[in-house]
C-alpha cells in the first residue's frame, strides 16, 4: 500500500558519478510529473584539504603558482614553497537521498535511471525498499555539513579555507579495530585503514546501511576497540 507521506529513502549509485545522476533523477521527474512525489534529492558534501610541498629545484613544482578558488600557494621560511588545495566531495560516495512518496511507478523509474543500482533496503523480488526514520537521516546527515560547504564555496579566489599546520601524534595503527566516540556514528566500531598525522585524523571502514564506508574521524574521537 502507498504511504501518502514523504519519507526518506538511500539510492545507491556509481561512485564519482553521483551529481550528473542526480541531474538524470531531476530531468526525469519532471519529463513523467513526478514533482509531486519527489520533494528533496541531496548528495551531502564534504572538504578535504590536501597540501604539497615542494623545493625550487623540484621538477614536479609547476611553472605557474597562481592563487585561485580552491588552491593557495605559501614560501616557506625555508625558501621552499607549499601548494594547498581545498576539494569538496562528497560525504557518501555511492549515496543518494530522495524524500519522496513511494510508489511502484517512480520506484520503477529511479532505478531504471541510467548510474543508479539500487534502493538500501530493497530484499529485491519486487519488494519496495524499506525508508530510513526522519532521526537516522538527522544523525547520519549532520545538516551543519551544508553549510560549511557552501561557506567554502563562498570564499574569494585568493583565501580558500584553510586548516592551520600541525603535526600529531597517536598510538593508533593501520589495521586496529576501533570505536567511534562521538558524533553521528559513535558507537559504531570499524578497521583503521588510513592515517594522517598532519590532520589528526584516521580513516575507519564501518558498515552504513549494510555497505561499507569510509569515516575520517580525529584521533581523540577514537578508542580501540
Amino acid at each position: 500500500m502507498q504511504n501518502s507521506s514523504a519519507q526518506w529513502f538511500i539510492i545507491t549509485a556509481i561512485g564519482g558519478k553521483e551529481d550528473s545522476i542526480v541531474e538524470s533523477l531531476v530531468e526525469k521527474i519532471r519529463n513523467f510529473g513526478y514533482e509531486d512525489h519527489v520533494k528533496e534529492i541531496k548528495i551531502f558534501k564534504e572538504n578535504k584539504i590536501k597540501e604539497d610541498v615542494f623545493s625550487k629545484d623540484d621538477p614536479s613544482l609547476p611553472k605557474t603558482m597562481k592563487n585561485t578558488k580552491t588552491t593557495k600557494w605559501e614560501t616557506l621560511p625555508d625558501g621552499r614553497y607549499k601548494r594547498i588545495k581545498v576539494k569538496v566531495v562528497n560525504k557518501f560516495p555511492g549515496y543518494i537521498f530522495i524524500n519522496m512518496i513511494m510508489d511502484q511507478n517512480i520506484w520503477y523509474t529511479i532505478r531504471n535511471t541510467n548510474g543508479v543500482m539500487g534502493f538500501v533496503g530493497s530484499s529485491g523480488k519486487g519488494a519496495m525498499p524499506i525508508p530510513i526514520t526522519i532521526e537516522e537521516f538527522e544523525a547520519v546527515t549532520e545538516r551543519k555539513q551544508e553549510e560549511q560547504v557552501q561557506q567554502a564555496e563562498q570564499n574569494s579566489p585568493e583565501q580558500p579555507t584553510v586548516a592551520p599546520k600541525q603535526v600529531y601524534e597517536t598510538n593508533l595503527k593501520i589495521g586496529d579495530t576501533v570505536q567511534i566516540t562521538v558524533g553521528p556514528f559513535a558507537g559504531t566500531c570499524g578497521d583503521i585503514k588510513a592515517i594522517d598525522l598532519d590532520k589528526g585524523t584516521a580513516s575507519v571502514e564501518v558498515e552504513f546501511f549494510g555497505r561499507a564506508t569510509t569515516i575520517d574521524a580525529a584521533f581523540t574521537d577514537l578508542k580501540i576497540d
